[in-house]
């Protein structure tokens, strides 16, 4: 069995995504450790980066403690040395020139060290110059090692599909390291509210958080009885926009789970009756996200259990004032 194509491909990947993360991790630890050296604090929440301290030799503790940024950073630049080492791969299989891998690995190396350190700092408090540094040291990679590891076909394809390869994975390298300050579209909060309503002669009226659509379809629905309190508040938070209101009224208990939809926007009211929930008003448009409720699990009481979105977990209640089970 011939192992040298696999061998090869380590190699690679050893010299790209690895050798990548490990030079920006690294460096740019160091980097921060010199600049600690001179007085500048480079990472600080309080008092904040900036030239507090003064020029000083440095103990084993003070070296320890930014080499230990190494792994972190590493870690998020792995996520990019991946794609380097898949772009090593198209550029060999296109046999673009060496002056043009030294240019695009320049180039793309530069701003995947920058975005790498540039998000691992935001836990930090980094300063600028992390970024910075992360930025230059993944130039001077691109530029000088990241061709090293490219390997060219021993017989070019045609020079239009090595000039539309090299065009189109730079692009689609570049649009990745973009991507998140690419403005998405608005996903709007959701607020919640969810109550029992058992026998008796009380208004319902809807808390004052839900808004006035809320508030007016619950009175044209002119629900009377005693209010059993569930669980309200944030169910969903959203990246701007308009909220959207959901009440969830229970006139029985809950004996199966159930899928809410929820409106694009606005409001709806839930009504559960009959074993089935009915939304006021109707809705053809909904938002992506979906709301689970199911019966609660206290073996005494009546209550619930809910989610919304892609959250996992299952908030879990019992209604107050309390409800034995079977009522």
């Amino acid at each position: 069995m011939n192992l040298q194509p696999i061998r090869s491909l380590g190699m690679r990947f050893a010299g790209t995504a690895l050798l990548f993360s490990a030079i920006v991790g690294v460096g740019t630890s160091l980097f921060l450790f010199l600049s600690s050296c001179f007085g500048y604090l480079p990472y600080s929440d309080r008092p904040g980066p900036g030239w507090w301290g003064r020029v000083h030799f440095p103990s084993w503790a003070e070296f320890t403690s930014y080499i230990g940024f190494a792994p972190f950073f590493a870690y998020f630049c792995l996520f990019f040395g991946v794609g380097i080492f898949g772009l090593s791969l198209v550029l060999g299989f296109a046999s673009t020139p060496r002056w043009l891998n030294r240019l695009i690995g320049g180039i793309l190396c530069a701003m995947a060290g920058g975005m790498a350190v540039l998000g691992a700092g935001w836990y930090l408090a980094l300063a600028e110059i992390g970024p910075d540094s992360a930025l230059v040291l993944g130039l001077i990679y691109g530029l000088f090692l990241f061709p090293r590891f490219i390997r060219a076909r021993s017989k070019p394809v045609h020079m239009a599909l090595r000039i539309g390869l090299g065009t189109i994975t730079a692009a689609l390298f570049i649009f990745w390291i973009i991507s998140p300050f690419i403005p998405s579209k608005p996903v709007p909060p959701v607020n919640f509210d969810w109550v029992r309503i058992t026998s008796g002669d009380q208004t319902f009226k809807p808390v004052q958080w839900l808004g006035p659509g809320v508030s007016n379809q619950v009175a044209s629905l002119n629900l009377r009885g005693e209010i059993h309190g569930g669980i309200g508040g944030g169910a969903s938070s959203g990246t701007g926009g308009p909220e959207i209101d959901a009440q969830l009224i229970s006139l029985e208990p809950i004996t199966r789970k159930s899928t809410l939809a929820l409106p694009q926007s606005g409001y709806v009211v839930y009504v559960l009756k009959g074993g089935e929930w009915i939304a006021y008003p109707s809705f053809s448009k909904k938002d992506k996200r979906t709301v689970t409720v199911e019966p609660g699990t206290d073996p005494k009481f009546d209550g619930g259990q809910w989610r919304c979105g892609d959250d996992p977990k299952f908030s879990g209640f019992t209604w107050y004032p309390v409800i034995p089970k079977g009522r």
